[in-house]
């Protein structure tokens, strides 16, 4: 296995929050409902960001307290988002050591299947209740959102990395 010659820096809280903030923004934009269902869930993406790199500060109650914001924000059933947003949390939480250390093209199947399975606790609360059934393009939005992992990560990567001296 290849040493990095890189070392990451702590995350700032404000970080956390502010591109939590910014993702909030981007779901809650008007071209979200434009795009039919090809627009990925920012939210739920950086909800899964934070949690796998960042186990300590963000977790259950974050994804909570977000799908809770998402579902009065969105007028949608009270708790869909709450529920799927802390059920992949807690999946990643349970699993996070072993998905730290995949690639993040590895990653990025884990994490697609994770959205998947929030897409489907979604579809399924709104099945029971009695709304309308939702078709094949409802699943779009969690590969577009895995394929945006691998840009993703490395970018909020880059503010972490620091160099490390070759002496060591």
């Amino acid at each position: 296995m290849p040493v990095s010659s890189h070392l990451l820096r702590p995350v700032r809280p404000s970080l956390i929050f502010l591109t939590l903030l910014g993702a909030l923004m981007l779901n809650l934009l008007p071209w979200q409902l434009a795009g039919g269902h090809f627009a990925p869930d920012f939210v739920a993406l950086l909800l899964l960001y934070w949690t796998l790199n960042q186990p300590r500060r963000i977790g259950v109650g974050w994804a909570f307290l977000l799908g809770v914001v998402m579902d009065v924000a969105n007028s949608n059933i009270l708790g869909q988002h709450a529920l799927a947003y802390s059920v992949i949390s807690y999946l990643v939480l349970s699993r996070q050591r072993r998905i730290n250390i995949y690639p993040f093209w590895q990653q990025a199947l884990v994490v697609l299947g994770l959205l998947l399975l929030a897409q489907l606790l979604m579809a399924g609360l709104r099945f029971a209740i009695g709304s309308e059934t939702v078709g094949p393009g409802y699943f779009v939005s969690p590969f577009v959102a895995a394929f945006l992992w691998v840009p993703l990560s490395n970018l909020l990567l880059v503010y972490q990395r620091t160099r490390v001296p070759d002496s060591i």
